[in-house]
């Protein structure tokens, strides 16, 4: 258990404390975006249209950070870990790789979880949004469980090991799917079939159970079907593709 504390303490600090683009991307960007949205593109709406909007975009936001940092950040540090063959280091230490691996993913949830804090804060002392406490606790703990399902894409997009590449299918499948999705504007500003098709991402469900908490409704049980099926599909998928690649001789 000291060895595994130690090894969540080491991921901690070179992922989180000493990452950069983890507080300008997976932080500022949506918080950017935040107040670019609330404060400055509210022409024609009246007190009441903005105050409801303030709550749905600080929702948008904090998922739309999270995708930052599953998709963008997860996929960069795994890649890194190859490259400079940090996974190799640890399976020469008395560590199994499961460990490691755990201890990753443990850092990739609490990066979630301080993103969606910190954007919850900026909505809080910055937008006055009045919430329960218990309110806003239900709600960074759906999103930060909620974005999981992410967190397999970006170890998914790592698998392809070539710098060039994640970076490539990271920026065609966070960008797309936070637009698709309705996180940067109202989905229903999309024609009918995207709408559809927006409708089944998963950042969408997430949206729908985050929404439900804020207004206090009873929560929709198909969207956390809808989540779980998407997290049954893409570990099925990641664990198809690691089998793939060990087989060929790949990942080590």
């Amino acid at each position: 258990m000291t060895n595994y504390l130690y090894q969540l303490k080491i991921n901690f600090k070179r992922i989180i404390l000493r990452n950069k683009a983890f507080f300008l991307f997976d932080m500022m960007l949506p918080i950017a975006f935040y107040m670019l949205y609330t404060k400055v593109l509210t022409n024609g709406l009246s007190p009441q249209q903005l105050k409801i909007w303030n709550k749905d975009y600080l929702i948008s936001m904090m998922i739309y950070g999270c995708v930052l940092g599953s998709i963008i950040t997860t996929a960069n540090t795994l890649l890194n870990d190859q490259t400079s063959k940090f996974n190799l280091f640890i399976s020469l230490k008395p560590i199994s790789k499961t460990r490691y691996y755990s201890s990753l993913a443990v850092i990739f949830v609490t990066l979630n979880l301080i993103a969606s804090i910190t954007i919850s804060l900026v909505g809080i002392f910055v937008n006055k949004i009045d919430l329960p406490l218990y309110t806003i606790f239900k709600i960074i703990l759906a999103n930060t469980i909620g974005t999981i399902p992410l967190i397999m894409i970006g170890i998914m997009v790592s698998l392809v090991k070539r710098p060039e590449l994640v970076n490539l299918l990271t920026n065609l499948i966070v960008f797309p799917l936070a637009i698709i999705s309705g996180l940067w504007w109202p989905i229903d500003m999309m024609p009918k079939w995207l709408q559809s098709f927006g409708k089944t991402l998963p950042t969408y469900q997430l949206s729908v159970i985050d929404k439900a908490l804020l207004n206090q409704n009873i929560s929709n049980s198909t969207a956390f079907l809808n989540i779980t099926v998407w997290f049954g599909l893409l570990t099925l998928l990641l664990l198809i593709l690691t089998k793939l690649q060990e087989n060929k001789g790949i990942i080590e």
